[in-house]
């Protein structure tokens, strides 16, 4: 509930907390189980990079291919929406956006994230969002997710945790929010493989998002 109170206020887009937010261990372990929901063999994940280690081998062991968008430093490392639509086959299932950017820094403003959601909106492909750094951003910028442009909520999982905001690393709390259908199939995994994200881990995390903004 605290999460999805939490994008309300951010994002100002609304989640229903018992079917479209799953509590993982980390925002890795989403990132993994959305893979391997959503692929079939042979289809394609698109993975701008530079970016996580963990994309292009999580990819592999879905069965996917993963098709690499190398960024460009004129662009400021950031996806356009023309190195999208070059990249996308009649394969393509997945297009990871991993912004902002680790490791170089790069966010996506509001007009470019909707420039890319044009491109989308046209397709069946899905976006998983790592959001994880969503609280770095500096200069008076603040971050945007795609799931507020329309249509991208529906087929987005939003990937977000606590590492990062709420100095928890270790701790190993994450959590995603996405459309019905693929949060249960995403539960699936999730409780075959893992059974629960660590208790003690998710009473921090309700202290963190209701008592620590300020911190932040």
């Amino acid at each position: 509930q605290e999460i999805c109170n939490t994008i309300q206020r951010k994002q100002g887009v609304t989640y229903d907390w018992q079917h479209e937010v799953l509590v993982t261990v980390g925002g890795s372990e989403a990132i993994d189980i959305g893979l391997r929901a959503m692929c079939n063999p042979g289809d394609e994940v698109l993975i701008p990079q530079p970016s996580y280690v963990s994309y292009e081998p999580c990819a592999v062991l879905a069965g996917a291919t993963p098709v690499i968008i190398d960024l460009k430093a004129e662009n400021e490392f950031r996806l356009t929406a023309r190195e999208l639509r070059d990249a996308i086959t009649d394969k393509t299932k997945i297009l990871v956006l991993p912004f902002p950017n680790n490791p170089t820094g790069s966010i996506m403003r509001r007009n470019e994230l909707e420039a890319i959601a044009e491109v989308l909106r046209d397709t069946n492909i899905m976006v998983i969002s790592d959001e994880i750094y969503s609280e770095m951003t500096y200069g008076g910028e603040k971050h945007v997710s795609i799931v507020e442009m329309d249509g991208m909520r529906e087929r987005t999982i939003v990937v977000n945790g606590f590492s990062k905001t709420y100095a928890m690393t270790g701790w190993r709390l994450g959590y995603c929010a996405g459309p019905k259908p693929v949060i249960k199939q995403m539960l699936k995994l999730h409780q075959y493989c893992i059974m629960s994200s660590p208790t003690v881990s998710q009473y921090a995390a309700i202290t963190a998002l209701t008592k620590c903004r300020d911190d932040v």
